[in-house]
């Protein structure tokens, strides 16, 4: 109500001294009846979410001598999706003090060493590192974890406490901006936030700075669904397993079995959203679906016979990264920059180093207070760079049917892997910043994505003419809604 009264145009405010009276008083008494919240509140950096890539960029600037205020409307995180990680991300969570021998010998994780892909037919193909990466000169860890997330949230949020991140339970409803620099924040509550540097980290469905800018997005497939579950089981592996549900002929659905404790597994269902809503649209609920589909296979189906999981998540997502991420004093980090697919095993490692590369942006140029404009766009290229690759090789290869029909399923598997992750090999090793460095580092990911964007071409150019479609219409019609909805 406040805020609509504050846009009563000021010429006629002045031509009636009883309206200007009447309006003085409402918010006199408005700001008394919330004194405690309305106070200005200075900081040195304003994080907006507090997921995962907020929490760990609030550690970040908070370590480079920076106080922080992080936003986030939830007090809790129940269930996250993102329980695997890809062989980067490690590292990455090293830097905020959290090992991997750590947190496996704390239960917040188990180790994963390979990944299995399992066929709608049975047959079954491992995949995994080659030993010789760990010899000299290469020193690569061949090891990565599979994460409790639950667990890794509190222990990053009580690391935050630990370095002096204050932490507001509330929900931003809108930004003070002049000429493209954000000078305050407010909140649901009546606080205003003022802060040299602003970092979105708000996550996909809020996206706040994409949507206040009304920055232009890449899509790559329909609005997806994941329904999960975590199962107590005694029989697991190191090793994440993902169950192809699809045949050749049609757009891929597929499941998940990832080991996130000793005794506990996440089990979950991923499908276009068309899909799910026709399951739904035959009355069958969340629980039913989820369900129906890991029953299709023999060892999923016993631990839905043996135990009832309390709850059933879900989430809808489009896989999409946003262009222009970076501004004069603020920054688009995690999902809300970029929003990856699960089957890439990429959001987490992306979400920690979007926070790790935004808080090294604002504490370099903590004093000059904007980022240079070179430094913005190297920025910018490597977020969109590099959610497009990803994004564009898991769907052109796995979910679309021409080259998965050329090659099987288990060589397209082998040909996906190799680039990706020699990808996020590179980019550890490398470590590019300055944007001569990102321009080379992409040009390869951009040569990469071409090539196989031509091979997809080709394959249905000459594969036969069939009423199968690699993306149904009604998905692409959804997908296109989403794309023009406005931010």
């Amino acid at each position: 109500m406040d805020a609509a009264l504050s846009r009563v145009p000021v010429a006629l405010l002045c031509s009636d001294p009883r309206l200007h009276a009447v309006l003085g008083k409402f918010r006199y008494l408005m700001a008394a009846e919330r004194q405690d919240h309305n106070a200005e509140l200075q900081a040195d950096a304003v994080v907006i979410g507090g997921g995962l890539a907020g929490q760990a960029a609030a550690i970040h600037l908070a370590r480079g001598g920076l106080r922080v205020v992080c936003l986030e409307p939830r007090e809790s995180f129940p269930q996250i999706i993102g329980e695997s990680l890809d062989w980067s991300a490690p590292q990455l969570f090293a830097q905020l003090g959290l090992t991997m021998e750590e947190l496996v010998a704390s239960g917040a994780a188990t180790f994963k060493r390979h990944i299995t892909v399992i066929s709608s037919d049975g047959s079954r193909e491992e995949f995994l590192p080659g030993a010789w990466l760990a010899e000299r000169p290469w020193n690569v860890e061949v090891r990565t974890l599979h994460l409790d997330r639950q667990q890794v949230h509190e222990r990053l949020k009580q690391s935050a406490q630990a370095h002096g991140v204050r932490t507001l339970h509330e929900r931003v409803i809108g930004f003070e901006i002049c000429n493209r620099r954000i000078l305050s924040v407010a909140t649901a509550e009546g606080r205003s936030i003022r802060a040299p540097w602003f970092i979105d980290a708000s996550g996909a469905a809020a996206s706040l700075l994409g949507r206040e800018f009304k920055l232009s997005s890449v899509a790559y497939g329909p609005r997806k669904v994941a329904l999960w579950a975590h199962f107590p089981t005694q029989d697991w592996v190191e090793g994440t397993t993902l169950y192809m549900l699809s045949p050749e002929s049609e757009y891929m659905d597929w499941i998940w079995e990832i080991p996130i404790q000793p005794g506990v597994s996440s089990v979950g269902y991923v499908a276009p959203g068309s899909k799910v809503k026709a399951q739904r649209a035959n009355g069958l609920t969340n629980e039913d679906v989820l369900a129906g589909q890991i029953q299709r296979f023999s060892r999923l189906g016993t631990l839905v016979k043996e135990n009832t999981p309390q709850r059933v998540a879900a989430t809808s997502f489009l896989c999409r990264t946003y262009q222009g991420v970076c501004g004069p004093n603020w920054i688009i980090i995690g999902e809300a920059a970029s929003q990856s697919d699960p089957i890439t095993g990429n959001g987490v490692t992306a979400a920690l180093r979007h926070a790790a590369e935004s808080a090294s942006l604002v504490c370099k140029y903590r004093e000059r207070k904007t980022i240079p404009a070179l430094a913005r766009v190297a920025y910018n290229i490597r977020v969109m760079s590099v959610g497009r690759y990803f994004n564009s090789l898991i769907e052109k290869m796995f979910y679309e049917t021409h080259l998965r029909a050329r090659l099987g399923l288990f060589g397209i598997a082998r040909a996906y892997t190799v680039p990706a992750w020699l990808a996020n090999l590179a980019y550890s090793r490398v470590r590019p910043k300055r944007l001569l460095g990102s321009v080379l580092f992409c040009s390869s990911l951009v040569a990469l994505r071409a090539t196989v964007w031509m091979a997809s071409r080709l394959s249905r150019f000459f594969s036969p003419r069939s009423g199968n479609s690699p993306q149904p219409r009604d998905e692409r019609r959804e997908q296109h809604r989403a794309l023009q909805t406005p931010r």
